[in-house]
């Protein structure tokens, strides 16, 4: 898997000269190493995280709202005791949303992945869980703005999306989730993960009478205790989220094929 995410990332960095891919490469030699690599032992595209069956629909839609909320609910709070504005813009780039996209594709497949899902097999969840989401928060450091707050909050969403992946025995959850996390944030044209986005579909001005750091943060609403509890709120959601049975057995049936 770290040969192919080399071999993709400098296919990307190659050919990006010649076609505004955007990681295209990067995200399908992961995919496809994935799928390969779980055939090999005995899987299927379903255990290797991206299982297709009656709950799949709707748990990529629930991931969407859940990514959309807790910033929208905080931007019709402002807007209600008057500490936001907004205004529309009369171009929105479709292009800028590429990159977000495929990020956080590839956040979620290096960090929630094979190698993940191969060290629980090996580990158990709770290490695992802690050591990838440690290593998620470190990757950020480098961001601007980026702070003691921001650096849990970025660890705890780690966490949801290991838990998510674990819970639901998919990918399907923790990628969406991230995107519609991400994307919300880039179409309000709000501060992404410390960075400032300078064209986007609306844009919000916050008051600075808005407390700091509960609600505000030059960060990003990642730097915010209104983040922090947000994420543990989530994290409370998904873990009622009852499972199909047919992944348990799918993924019981492989174990046990490997195991005899």
């Amino acid at each position: 898997m770290v040969l192919l995410l080399s071999f993709g990332i400098l296919l990307d960095y190659l050919i990006n000269d010649i076609i505004t891919n955007q990681g295209l490469f990067t995200v399908l030699f992961l995919f496809a190493g994935m799928i390969v690599i779980e055939y090999a032992r005995g899987g299927s595209f379903h255990t290797a995280g991206f299982p297709l069956d009656t709950k799949t629909l709707q748990e990529m839609m629930l991931a969407v709202v859940l990514g959309m909320m807790p910033i929208v609910g905080l931007i019709i709070v402002l807007s209600f005791f008057d500490l936001a504005h907004i205004s529309y813009c009369s171009t929105f780039p479709l292009s800028g949303l590429v990159p977000i996209i495929m990020y956080a594709i590839i956040e979620e497949l290096i960090f929630r992945g094979m190698i993940f899902q191969a060290c629980i097999d090996r580990f158990s969840f709770a290490p695992t869980a802690l050591l990838f989401s440690t290593i998620f928060a470190t990757a950020h450091i480098s961001n601007p703005s980026f702070d003691v707050l921001s650096m849990i909050n970025t660890f705890l969403a780690g966490l949801l999306f290991s838990f998510a992946r674990y819970h639901m025995r998919s990918l399907w959850l923790p990628i969406v989730l991230h995107i519609s996390w991400n994307c919300t944030l880039f179409m309000t044209g709000m501060t992404l993960s410390g960075l400032e986005i300078s064209e986007s579909f609306m844009k919000i001005y916050l008051s600075h009478d808005i407390p700091s750091p509960w609600l505000m943060s030059s960060y990003g609403i990642e730097g915010t205790a209104y983040c922090t509890l947000a994420l543990i709120a989530m994290g409370i959601f998904i873990s009622t989220i009852d499972v199909p049975p047919q992944r348990q057995a799918r993924i019981f049936r492989m174990e046990y094929t490997i195991s005899s």
